[in-house]
């Protein structure tokens, strides 16, 4: 019968501690876990554990111990919990503290971290190191297998491919949470959003420190691109131009390592967008073509970016290209549902209110008016599916009526897009245009002064919000 991973760690402590007994420093004992971990394949935590000779429910003690001896307040670690440590679960930084006390060393030798010092090759290295001794000493238990046999060699090779630190339910639980954040955008405040993805952002990037399969590595380098996207709209909304473009940089470096075209798309879009509002329709024209080349046919992302095409191209007054892009888009709405709720979607409503953007920058303020009236009847069926589009059709709609000599109905929208409960930075850019048109044309209008009344209050009170939050 083969001898078991955990049997394995037994004989490598047993072996060490023959004629010393069960007395050994702390470095020693360290120096035998690094070696049932690099033997044993089981995560460092694990082997520290083992290497000690105690059981789950033994460690969990020995860490209450520890934090009472300290003088720090009880946590009531679990035996549950620490399972959950040793299969790559989160461990915050209290519990990272109370781990690296109890067994006297460091949180990059409990696999919390990393160690970047370079070490010369074991060949090269001091025999008489005592790790280098455990290392020669635990040989027996592992190179004959390897040694007299291509069948076990081969297994070897095998096993050692899929070792890894990730407990089972990482992935599926890294996935949950960008499915949320991708289904409920919109019911996110920007803010509330930015400092949840953040953190879970950072959580991948420690895990994507650990061991792992390369199928676990490329599939976290994805996850890793989604939520990096949430950041790129959340900085977005919240007006952060240069992270906006830091972050969707960021999802496209890690979906090309992974090779997820999708992905990359996507990161193409949400920066043609950040370009557009910036006032650069060069920058976001250009974003737009690349994500275009990497975008799958007929995909959500594609539809997107198809849009994005023709209001680029309006933005610049390229009537017949931006007319194509258009067509094209109208067609690929047949594919999309009426409505769709989630970042990562596009619908037919998306399709007449970029219709209603496009139209509006090459002066066709009837087809401004039509497309716009046409998706704010569909938004208006389900109002919190997509709040921050909705206001911006209706400041579109504001500014075909304002361009048509119509201050009243132009103020009307504009004051139901300033009322919408999602605030953004685009609905702010929009509105302050609106308003600039309105004065322009109709400096004397008490409808005019009273939409620059609403703006102002609509400022104060998201101040208001953002500082108390």
């Amino acid at each position: 019968m083969p001898i078991s991973h955990q049997d394995h760690a037994t004989q490598i402590r047993n072996q060490a501690l023959a004629g010393h007994g069960e007395s050994l420093p702390a470095e020693a004992l360290g120096e035998i876990a690094q070696v049932i971990h690099d033997c044993c394949g089981h995560g460092l935590l694990k082997s520290h554990r083992l290497a000690r000779g105690w059981s789950v429910t033994h460690a969990v003690a020995q860490l209450a111990a520890v934090a009472d001896a300290a003088g720090l307040p009880q946590r009531g670690a679990s035996e549950r919990g620490w399972r959950r440590w040793e299969n790559g679960g989160h461990c915050d930084a209290d519990y990272q503290d109370r781990l690296c006390r109890l067994f006297q060393t460091g949180p990059v030798q409990l696999g919390f971290g990393v160690d970047y010092t370079p070490r010369p090759h074991l060949s090269g290295g001091d025999h008489t190191n005592r790790r280098d001794a455990l290392r020669l000493g635990v040989t027996a238990l592992v190179a004959p297998g390897v040694l007299l046999s291509g069948e076990a060699e081969a297994r070897e090779l095998t096993r050692r491919s899929e070792e890894t630190d990730l407990g089972p339910s990482t992935l599926d639980h890294v996935r949950q949470m960008i499915d949320d954040y991708g289904h409920h955008y919109a019911r996110y405040d920007a803010d509330e959003l930015w400092e949840s993805a953040l953190a879970d952002r950072r959580h991948v990037a420690q895990l994507l420190e650990r061991r792992m399969t390369l199928k676990q590595r490329r599939e976290m380098y994805v996850d890793a691109a989604w939520l990096s996207l949430v950041l790129a709209w959340s900085a977005h909304d919240r007006g952060q131009v240069r992270s906006a473009l830091a972050y969707a940089a960021d999802a496209r470096h890690h979906a090309e390592q992974a090779d997820h075209p999708e992905a990359a798309a996507w990161s193409w879009d949400v920066e043609a967008t950040t370009w557009f509002y910036d006032d650069r329709p060069d920058r976001s024209l250009q974003a737009v073509q690349q994500g275009l080349a990497l975008a799958p046919t007929g995909s959500a992302a594609y539809a997107r970016l198809t849009g994005q095409l023709a209001r680029a191209h309006a933005r610049f007054g390229h009537v017949a290209p931006s007319s194509d892009a258009l067509a094209e888009l109208r067609r690929l709405a047949e594919q999309q549902p009426l409505h769709a709720r989630g970042l990562f979607t596009a619908d037919a409503a998306r399709v007449w209110s970029i219709a209603a953007s496009s139209s509006l920058w090459t002066g066709q303020y009837q087809q401004a008016q039509e497309c716009a009236e046409q998706a704010l009847a569909i938004y208006g069926e389900d109002p919190d599916i997509s709040p921050t589009r909705r206001a911006l059709t209706a400041l579109d709609l504001g500014m075909a009526f304002t361009r048509m000599g119509n201050p009243e109905d132009a103020v009307a929208h504009g004051i139901l897009a300033l009322a919408t409960p999602r605030q953004a930075s685009a609905i702010a850019t929009r509105s302050n245009a609106l308003c600039l048109t309105l004065e322009r044309a109709y400096p004397k209008a008490a409808a005019v002064t009273q939409f620059r009344q609403s703006m102002a209050q609509s400022q104060q009170t998201n101040s208001a919000i953002g500082s108390s939050s």
